[in-house]
């Protein structure tokens, strides 16, 4: 166990880029990490056994009235850092100490953070925490975790640990960094640590065309009613449902070739494609189709990040670029250029 050492590790945001979100339903998809924001967690050793976790402004939360608070909930849910930071904390110790005999061993430590990530828009914001807090307990703990397992081990903190419905792809991007082609097809599970991964691959991120993000943080929305439905539907044996999935998944190697080939074109189209299957799963809310709308209003292919308020597209050059500033303007949306 390390001791008397401050440690610290950052999670970047992501983007979902193709296949989204088919990594939950045995699919594969193409995402990449996204610098421009990201979420540190910081562990303190301290003196003694004691853990604790301190709270941010965003955890001691005050609202101007009933129509704010409810507002404020309906976007961004009831989950904080605090219990997200809690439930990574109790995963690791069972990770760590599987038999439960010496969990006092660990020694004491106090969690804090910080994140520039936007929330509840679909850039991954929760999972960026509870990866980088897995980086800061494993460092601590003197624990080697692969990256592979890792990812796992950070989806179930919000399954397991606090029923949130997620599916690989986030923490994958998040553990490798980079570009990253997923397939989540065949599951092997690892027989140390008894979670379940899928086959990952870093791509040449300098084969991606011109990227471009936006989000609007009036269209933020909590995701867990979506994907409970959704996933009632896929169990169900919802045709549609599957079929989508299928044709998600397809879209990957697909893109994969795109890029080999530098069919930019082709690239794009692949991932309006992304978009138009998106649809075809379920309702959408219109203040987050009004960011793939303005974006189509440029001729610029795009989907979304994920599930909320963020949309990834393809932009030909700095002409294309600002034009597209110019119509999510409109939307007060913030426009990033990931290529730097």
């Amino acid at each position: 166990m390390t001791t008397g050492s401050r440690i610290e590790h950052s999670a970047p945001a992501r983007v979902g880029i193709l296949g989204n979100p088919s990594d939950g339903y045995g699919g594969r998809t193409l995402g990449l990490a996204v610098e421009n924001f990201a979420a540190t967690v910081t562990l303190e050793p301290v003196e003694g056994s004691g853990i604790s976790i301190v709270a941010g402004a965003e955890d001691q939360p005050a609202w101007g009235s009933a129509s704010e608070f409810v507002d404020s909930i309906d976007r961004y849910g009831y989950a904080t850092a605090v219990p997200l930071l809690a439930a990574t904390v109790r995963t690791f110790v069972d990770l760590a100490q599987p038999d439960g005999e010496r969990r006092n061993e660990l020694g004491g430590f106090s969690l804090s953070y910080d994140t520039t990530i936007p929330r509840q828009v679909g850039l991954a914001g929760s999972s960026a925490l509870v990866v980088a807090a897995l980086r800061c307990l494993c460092e601590f703990g003197e624990l080697d975790v692969p990256d592979e397992v890792l990812a796992s081990v950070a989806l179930a903190v919000e399954t397991e640990q606090l029923q949130i419905n997620a599916g690989l792809q986030d923490r994958v991007i998040q553990v490798y960094g980079g570009l990253v082609s997923m397939d989540f097809g065949e599951m092997t599970t690892n027989a140390r640590f008894g979670v379940a991964h899928g086959s990952y691959e870093r791509v040449d991120a300098s084969l991606l065309p011109p990227l471009f993000l936006a989000y609007r943080e009036a269209a933020a929305e909590s995701s867990g009613t979506y994907h409970r439905d959704l996933r009632a539907r896929f169990d169900a044996g919802d045709g549609k449902v599957r079929e989508a999935m299928r044709s998600l998944a397809a879209l990957v190697p697909e893109g994969r070739a795109a890029l080999q080939w530098k069919a930019f074109d082709r690239f794009g189209a692949l991932v309006g494609k992304n978009m138009e299957l998106r649809r075809q799963l379920g309702p959408l809310p219109d203040k987050q189709l009004a960011l793939v709308e303005a974006a189509s209003a440029c001729e610029a292919p795009a989907t979304f990040t994920g599930s909320g308020g963020a949309v990834v597209g393809v932009y030909e050059d700095q002409d294309h670029l600002e034009a597209l500033r110019a119509s999510f303007a409109g939307l007060e949306a913030v426009v990033v250029d990931l290529r730097g």
